[in-house]
């Protein structure tokens, strides 16, 4: 059971190690909005490192990927898909099944390339916009890599013009 999932940023070293400590069921190794541009390759390479030689305790380890209408989507499954203790990616303002096809199929080549089985890492899809979630049965359907549809916070708050409440 997940209860706690802890965003950990991906250019923060000092986070990246103590991570575990906090006691959450998953740590979630993020790649995406808590690294700014200029440390999209730094953080990468530190994330790597990090799934390498890192210490997880009991904790689920995921990766937030920078989302598929970026240049940086492709590397960051590259850089992380290798190391096995990786259960998944999560895949940010996911809006329609096509977005989770084309990461599946990405997520095949690398996997192949690697001596992977096929399929062995999941998709969290993130929905994060009133177009994702109108899409959830199909973006869900999209294909048997997807291990859950999960709703945006602050995002689709936004996109749907609302304020949160407490």
């Amino acid at each position: 059971m997940r209860r706690t999932m802890l965003y950990l940023p991906g250019n923060n070293p000092n986070m990246l190690t103590r991570g575990y400590l906090f006691g959450s069921d998953g740590l979630i190794l993020d790649l995406e909005d808590a690294v700014a541009m200029a440390e999209k390759d730094t953080a990468r390479i530190l994330v790597q490192h990090f799934l390498r030689q890192g210490e997880f305790g009991s904790c689920e380890v995921t990766v937030r990927i920078n989302g598929v209408d970026t240049e940086y989507w492709k590397d960051d499954l590259a850089a992380v898909v290798p190391f096995p203790v990786l259960q998944g990616v999560r895949a940010p303002k996911v809006d329609d099944a096509n977005t989770v096809r084309m990461i599946d199929e990405e997520l095949s080549i690398i996997e192949d390339k690697n001596g992977i089985p096929v399929g062995r890492t999941k998709i969290f899809c993130l929905l994060e916009t009133a177009r994702g979630i109108w899409n959830a049965f199909d973006i869900a359907s999209a294909s048997p890599r997807v291990a859950a549809i999960i709703p945006g916070g602050e995002d689709l708050t936004a996109d749907l013009k609302t304020n949160r409440s407490s």
